[in-house]
């Protein structure tokens, strides 16, 4: 018995004596073999680890910056939108409350920490307490942002963790604690196609990350546990949750005090979000054309050096940032109105019911209709499918909304949808001071500023001043009676009167079409053509008579440019967009020449008729509402434009320091008001301007647009434009100069005793004609 217990206890020592030599053995190999594997992944067998080298030029892509004149950010263009800021900027209680919730021995360690690293082992994968979080240091979770681990597939992470180990030691002895700090806030992704402190603080609080509070800096650093189940817009409560927990962390490592804690995690998520790129901000149509602008400036003077997607340019525009707002509120307020009117207008029936092929037409434009159509179904089949509800985005004056609806009628409510455009240029330089394409970016990108439409009588102008340059006078009378022209052309007056005569002031005061084509038919279509082209017009002119009332296709862009020839005496401004273009570093790279007008296209005589006539057109002719309805206080002048069918609405308008144009209509020319009454531009398009001109003539800033007023009429001027608007009859010319012939060249008084002397005549004629 005995000896079987010797036995036994010698078994069992030998027993313990193997375990122990073959765990020793096994701790040696598997030793070995992380050695072996450690030293695989140093020398690159798993991917090349980044060189100290490497790390020193790490360059971010960056988003480049678009501002307004009044340097507030209005935009980006990006791959990855990410905006970097010196360390300098980022707000202190950002780097306190990253360093107490990722890693609180981040100034103890050099990339790697061994006691977070044994707490993680012990704690989350022997107790699973997944509270405790992954233990990767600062450092180490910046190497994985910085350098994306590759698919290794079951050696995707061991081999992902040992190069984040390598790389976080580099980068620790590459840059100070701070560096890394900032390179991290830089860097890590906040979900929502965010990257870096900077933006996330721009779209959550919209505010730059230097100036945000202690609670707004804990909710950010909170969401990096999980972007999208912490988003402060999409989980409030949770990411208030999340923040209070932050707070804690950040009393824990004595940033905070605990009342400071207590009494900031009762305060509830202020949100403040602001989606800001290319497609969203205050200016979106605007941004569009600048990128196409900046693309091809850099093109031109540097190739492919620059990127504006990638390297972090910021670009200074023209626009106006209040002015900009101003614009956006006055087209949504009218458009909204508008659109009212437009759907109680053709209540159940639709602007198309006449065009069969219409609705078709779109609906086979649809992306859904080609995808099924590539599927092989029929149209009977497809316009089935279309008919079907779903739910979608719909967007309308009030905003978006999440709706069940079928494609086709969500398709019938953009078709019959009033869009807008609108632009604002100083005549003096051709700044761009406010642009506005259409009535919802998201809904649809085409731009009504560039988009070429039927301009109608806002081209009126353009052949008055030719008249006027070439010689005829304000005060020089024009039949008002029914003409056939060339090519059968017979122009009618819109309210259907005809008689007498018109001044040629008051033929454009109030609009006559039978003026207008006695003017072109006298001085020639191709005299008014080369005019337009002066003022900057590009766009292809018919060389036909009717364009004297507009039927010439032109964008709202060019057509308001021509316009700040008349401010600005003979001589339109080329538009201007971009003032200048700095690179990452702030070295300007880009800067706009001195604006240059361009060649005088009519004289300043004549600028100064037009500018008479067309305050006129304000005060007593077809914009007369501008004062009478909207009270406008400042000295403007103006054209109101509508063309056949009611089709486009048209106002551009001007004091001596602003040019503003409105366009307002659908998408397709078929789709309008039925009346003159609703349809015409002092309706549709020159409400928008009015209620812009309100807010500006009440701002103290932009009261400058507002406050000069046009130079009168000098007296070698104004006796030539005293005259009525419309007379009955008028004396001949063989009348008339048998008494210019009373006066001998020796007593011959000087132009304005001769013009009151000639006044006086026709008057008397005009008298005697009465009493016959």
């Amino acid at each position: 018995m005995k000896k079987e217990n010797k036995k036994n206890k010698k078994n069992k020592k030998s027993i313990w004596k193997r375990l122990v030599i073959w765990s020793v053995k096994l701790g040696f190999f598997a030793g070995l073999a992380t050695v072996i594997f450690v030293s695989l992944v140093y020398i690159g067998l798993f991917g090349r680890i980044p060189t100290y080298s490497d790390l020193t030029s790490i360059k971010n892509q960056t988003a480049s910056v678009v501002y307004s004149a009044d340097n507030k950010m209005i935009g980006k263009y990006y791959m990855q939108n990410r905006l970097s800021i010196d360390n300098k900027n980022i707000s202190p209680h950002v780097k306190q409350a990253l360093i107490a919730t990722e890693d609180s021995r981040f100034f103890e360690h050099e990339g790697l920490d061994y006691i977070s690293l044994g707490r993680v082992i012990v704690k989350s994968l022997l107790l699973r307490d997944t509270r405790q979080g992954g233990g990767s240091t600062i450092s180490q979770q910046l190497a994985k942002n910085l350098f994306p681990r590759t698919n290794l597939g079951f050696l995707t992470l061991p081999v992902g963790k040992i190069k984040e180990i390598f790389v976080a030691s580099r980068l620790e002895k590459s840059y100070s604690k701070d560096e890394i700090l900032a390179l991290y806030l830089n860097t890590v992704p906040f979900g929502e196609d965010i990257y870096g402190i900077e933006v996330a603080a721009n779209r959550f609080f919209n505010k730059s990350s230097k100036n945000l509070t202690i609670p707004e800096a804990a909710t950010l650093v909170g969401m990096l546990a999980a972007n999208t189940a912490y988003s402060p817009r999409l989980h409030p409560e949770r990411s208030k949750q999340r923040r209070n927990v932050v707070l804690q962390r950040m009393t824990e490592n004595n940033y905070i005090t605990n009342e400071e804690a207590e009494r900031l995690s009762s305060q509830p998520i202020e949100l403040k979000y602001n989606r800001l790129d290319s497609k969203g901000g205050i200016a979106p149509y605007f941004l569009e054309k600048v990128k196409q602008e900046a693309v091809q400036i850099l093109n031109k003077n540097y190739g492919d050096t620059y990127d504006i997607y990638t390297q972090g340019l910021k670009i200074f525009t023209t626009i106006d940032y209040d002015l900009q707002t101003y614009a956006n509120d006055a087209v949504i307020q009218h458009l909204t109105y508008l659109q009212n009117i437009f759907n109680q207008h053709w209540s159940n029936s639709n602007p198309w019911d006449n065009h069969p092929t219409f609705l078709m037409d779109n609906i086979k434009q649809l992306e859904r209709y080609k995808a099924l159509s590539k599927k092989g179904y029929d149209e009977n089949r497809i316009i089935d499918e279309l008919k079907k509800p779903v739910n979608t985005m719909l967007y309308t004056m009030d905003g978006e909304k999440s709706v069940t609806i079928s494609p086709i009628d969500s398709l019938k409510i953009a078709l019959k949808t009033l869009q807008a455009g609108f632009v604002a240029i100083n005549p003096e330089n051709g700044h761009i001071l406010a642009w506005n394409g259409g009535a919802n970016y998201r809904q649809s990108q085409y731009d009504h500023v560039t988009a070429s439409r039927q301009v109608g009588s806002v081209f009126k102008p353009f052949v008055y001043a030719t008249a006027l340059n070439r010689g005829h006078e304000p005060c020089e009378y024009f039949s008002n009676e029914e003409k056939t022209y060339s090519n059968n052309w017979t122009p009618a007056n819109s309210d259907g009167e005809y008689g007498g005569y018109y001044s040629l002031k008051a033929g454009l005061i109030h609009s006559t079409n039978t003026t207008a084509a006695q003017l072109i038919d006298i001085v020639g279509v191709g005299q008014v053509t080369t005019m337009a082209k002066q003022l900057g017009i590009i766009s292809n002119i018919p060389q036909v008579p009717s364009i004297a009332l507009g039927t010439a296709e032109i964008p709202l862009l060019e057509m308001t440019a021509a316009y700040s020839s008349f401010p600005n005496y003979g001589r339109a401004s080329r538009p201007v967009m971009i003032l200048r273009i700095e690179d990452v570093k702030g070295k300007i790279i880009y800067e706009s020449d001195e604006s240059h007008p361009l060649i005088e296209a009519f004289n300043e005589e004549t600028a100064r008729y037009m500018a008479e006539i067309l305050k006129e057109v304000t005060t007593r002719g077809t914009a007369r509402s501008l004062k009478n309805t909207y009270g406008l206080k400042g000295d403007y002048g103006g054209k109101t434009g509508t063309t056949q069918n009611n089709s486009d609405g048209w106002f551009i308008g001007f004091t001596p320091n602003i040019v503003v144009g409105v366009w307002v209509g659908a998408d397709s020319p078929l789709v309008r008001f039925r009346t003159t009454q609703l349809g015409q531009g002092a309706h549709t398009a020159l409400p928008i301007f009015a209620r812009f001109m309100q807010r500006v003539e009440n701002s103290s800033k932009n009261k400058i647009y507002t406050s000069t007023k046009f130079t009168p009429l000098p007296d070698y001027l104004s006796y030539q434009y005293e005259c009525e608007d419309f007379v009955e009859e008028l004396i001949s010319d063989d009348d008339l100069s048998f008494f210019e012939r009373l006066f001998t060249p020796k007593d011959k008084p000087d132009n304005k005793e001769r013009g009151k002397v000639i006044d006086k005549v026709k008057s008397i004629f005009r008298k005697r004609d009465d009493e016959r």
